[in-house]
């Protein structure tokens, strides 16, 4: 009879990423508890983005970027190889590598966005529209904590816990952009051409190149 090698999936640095993370969310709630309870809130109320200024290189804005991206990182770690095992199993440091291209995917956002809103002249109005979206980007990423939580530890289907997962962030993010239309909706029939322009700069273009980049 011949043996073979059984390969195991450590979940034990998940677990020290979970405490790392429950950590940082500790520390944003020392900041600003009020802020990190109205961010939670944000998908059905819109006090969070009233009650607080659009100024991204906040402090508490910058550590729910950190938490934010560890979250999303881990999402698609676990999605990467709960569906396709084959090519991601011999993959060394796979979440490091995630996290690195999440962090070029967003520079590419922030610099398109700033060289769009110079050419054009929208500055102010770009600058808006970056704080309503990181904003509903860290309030979906709370949710997907949790979700996440009981993806590792629980002992139901794993994959079929994840598609469950995958549709509420879909609905999370498509709650956003429903959201993001409908405070913007004036400024974006004014300026019709240029928000398509934005669009396609800002949302679509820094996601192809992500995904070529990670293909």
């Amino acid at each position: 009879m011949e043996l073979t090698e059984r390969l195991v999936d450590n979940k034990d640095w998940i677990t020290l990423l979970f405490l790392g993370i429950s950590l940082l969310i500790v520390m944003a709630s020392f900041l600003n508890a009020r802020r990190l309870k109205q961010l939670f809130a944000l998908p059905y109320n819109d006090l969070y983005l009233v009650n607080y200024d659009s100024n991204i290189w906040h402090p508490f804005n910058i550590l729910l970027f950190v938490i934010a991206n560890l979250i999303l990182g881990l999402f698609i770690y676990l999605g990467m190889t709960e569906f396709y095992p084959d090519k991601v199993l011999f993959t060394s440091n796979l979440f490091l590598k995630i996290l690195g291209l999440l962090m070029i995917y967003w520079m590419f956002k922030y610099l398109s966005g700033l060289l769009v809103a110079f050419l054009f002249e929208i500055k102010k109005w770009q600058k808006k529209m970056t704080f309503v979206k990181i904003s509903y980007f860290f309030s979906s990423s709370l949710y997907l904590l949790v979700f996440l939580i009981f993806s590792v530890y629980s002992f139901t289907n794993s994959t079929t816990f994840l598609i469950i997962i995958i549709s509420f962030y879909s609905i999370l993010l498509l709650i956003r952009y429903f959201h993001f239309l409908r405070i913007h909706r004036r400024d974006i029939i004014a300026n019709l051409f240029y928000f398509i322009l934005y669009l396609c700069a800002l949302e679509i273009a820094p996601l192809l190149i992500a995904i070529k980049i990670g293909t």
